[in-house]
């Protein structure tokens, strides 16, 4: 099963976010939610104060979502393959994101890293 490639996802901003919450290109490291791994990237670009667009490729796919920063967090909303989804990231002190991501009506949660590149 392929990996739905979220565009949407958040980031937790725990250990001084502005400083570890930057645009630019990330590596990115996951599971499907059938247990599957998959690497890729995505571009990461503030639009805003606290508004961000990612851009995800990953098998050959590229999905786009909308994020928005609030009290440390970045959340973001993606379509990707016919269905909607949602992630959220926790930020690092290093810059990278860890988080979670759910697509499709049928559920379950796949989990994401990004590190910088």
């Amino acid at each position: 099963m392929r990996m739905i490639i979220l565009a949407g996802v958040a980031a937790l901003g725990l250990a001084m976010p502005a400083q570890a919450q930057r645009s630019g290109t990330y590596a990115v490291e996951g599971t499907a939610v059938d247990g599957s791994r998959y690497t890729g990237s995505v571009q990461l670009t503030a639009t805003g104060p606290e508004t961000w667009r990612a851009t995800w490729r990953v098998a050959g796919e590229v999905t786009n979502g909308i994020g928005i920063l609030m009290n440390g967090m970045l959340a973001f909303g993606y379509f990707a393959q016919r269905e909607t989804g949602t992630a959220l990231y926790v930020v690092g002190a290093d810059g990278s994101l860890a988080g979670r991501w759910t697509a499709g009506p049928n559920g379950g949660v796949g989990t994401e890293r990004w590190l910088p590149r």
